[in-house]
């Protein structure tokens, strides 16, 4: 499925003719249709790659996802062991879950602190306890390894990773369910930049919009925590699910 096949149910929606009069068909309506992709990628986590091998260096407790990232600094051990990339796949939004080869535990940095200041600490493991994210461009894990391991981990994947303008071939990867909710906000977005009562009904069908992609993200129970609110005005507080 592509975005060319979804832009009629889109016009359709705007009441406008294909290709549209109205609306520039690369400036906005493809533009809408990406945008659609992010936010249900990110309040769903759909858009998966799983099971990536990663090589975690000896030492080292926090590490950058993108190997062009200038990392966390350095730092030797009992100082943090700040460093370490891992070179992940493109299109990375953020890590879901690390293991090695057992499910390791998902935590965050300010559990670790309060539960055991001194974590940092901690001596050189054969074994990772606990692992935590930093933001959405790196991860860290507790205790730092004694040697380099191989673990495996998944990943949040952008829904596109091509630059504008955008195209009518670009692929939409997600199931046949989400091709409604797609022209759905697209739409809603063209409609909400018009006054009255276009822009009254713009915001009916986002609200709904948010509520059927809350209800699709109910099905990802294997999702960890790293599952954005669905705020109005791209809030991106953290709306906590333990991993089933």
């Amino acid at each position: 499925m592509t975005l060319q096949d979804l832009l009629p149910d889109v016009l359709g929606r705007t009441e406008e003719s294909n290709p549209p009069v109205f609306w520039s068909l690369v400036g906005e309506v493809y533009v809408q249709m990406i945008d659609a992709m992010f936010e249900a990628a990110l309040m769903t986590g759909v858009v998966q790659q799983t099971n990536v091998l990663v090589t975690l260096q000896p030492g080292v407790t926090y590490f950058a996802l993108q190997s062009s990232s200038v990392g966390y600094g350095q730092g030797p051990y009992g100082g943090g062991g700040y460093g370490g990339s891992i070179g992940v796949p493109k299109g990375t939004i953020a890590a879901l879950r690390l293991k090695a080869p057992y499910a390791v535990r998902k935590t965050s940095l300010s559990a670790l602190d309060s539960y055991f200041p001194a974590w940092q600490q901690a001596a050189p493991s054969d074994q990772i306890v606990a692992w935590f994210p930093l933001g959405t461009s790196g991860f860290g894990i507790y205790p730092q390894l004694a040697d380099e391991t191989q673990v495996t981990m998944d990943f949040l994947l952008s829904p596109c990773n091509q630059y504008r303008p955008y195209s009518g071939s670009i692929l939409v990867p997600f199931q046949i369910e989400f091709s409604n909710l797609i022209s759905m906000y697209a739409a809603a977005m063209l409609r909400s930049k018009e006054t009255g009562s276009e822009a009254e009904e713009a915001e009916v069908t986002f609200q709904d919009f948010l509520g059927k992609v809350k209800d699709l993200s109910l099905f990802q129970t294997r999702l960890d925590s790293l599952v954005y609110s669905a705020a109005y005005g791209g809030n991106s507080r953290v709306n906590v699910r333990e991993v089933v």
